[in-house]
């Protein structure tokens, strides 16, 4: 069959049924694009809703990042600050082992240990035990220093036993000052995301 008889067909049918079979058709094309069209609008209605549903989840989840990654910033500059000021002490006493700069850094190093444990929610779990290894290195550091000031406050010392002691002194500097390098490294790859 081609396309002119199966026209010839329909308009037969058409004019057999008369004005009554074209007002029908009419009324079925006409019912069919209103179903149509509705049921198109619920679709899309449906769909604005998932997609506002996930573009309001997206929005909490940014803000909720936003919010950690300027936490997690502000905690990385205060540990590095006080870090810093620590490795700072530490030059100092190896300069000159005195109690009142072996008592600077002692307090400087409690106050390290506290920002890191405060900070310890918002850091990357490699760098506080990184942070904490260098703590270690440091406390070592401070025994030393502190040995090595009571040995010679006393009245008959040797000096070999001292140059000992400052050599051991000298060995836990350089560990963590490397340690230091790379806790910098580190922090400034994690704020560089920032």
């Amino acid at each position: 069959m081609t396309v002119t008889e199966i026209t010839k067909i329909v308009l037969g049918i058409i004019a057999a049924l008369g004005g009554g079979g074209a007002i029908v058709l009419g009324l079925s094309n006409y019912f069919g694009q209103f179903l149509a069209k509705r049921y198109e609008e619920k679709i899309k209605a449906k769909f604005q809703n998932e997609i506002n549903e996930y573009q309001s989840q997206l929005d909490i989840i940014k803000q909720t990042t936003i919010r950690y990654s300027d936490k997690q910033f502000e905690h990385y500059s205060k540990l590095w600050s006080s870090l810093y000021d620590l490795k700072l002490l530490a030059d100092d006493l190896w300069q000159q082992a005195t109690p009142v700069r072996l008592e600077r850094f002692s307090r400087q190093l409690k106050s390290t240990k506290t920002e890191i444990e405060k900070a310890s929610l918002f850091i990357e779990e490699t760098h506080y035990k990184e942070l904490t290894e260098t703590i270690k290195y440091f406390s070592e550091y401070q025994i030393g220093k502190s040995d090595l000031i009571n040995y010679r406050q006393t009245n008959n010392y040797e000096q070999y036993n001292v140059q000992q002691m400052i050599a051991d002194n000298g060995m836990k500097k350089a560990a963590f000052e490397t340690l230091i390098s790379a806790v910098k490294a580190d922090l400034k790859k994690q704020i560089g995301g920032h």
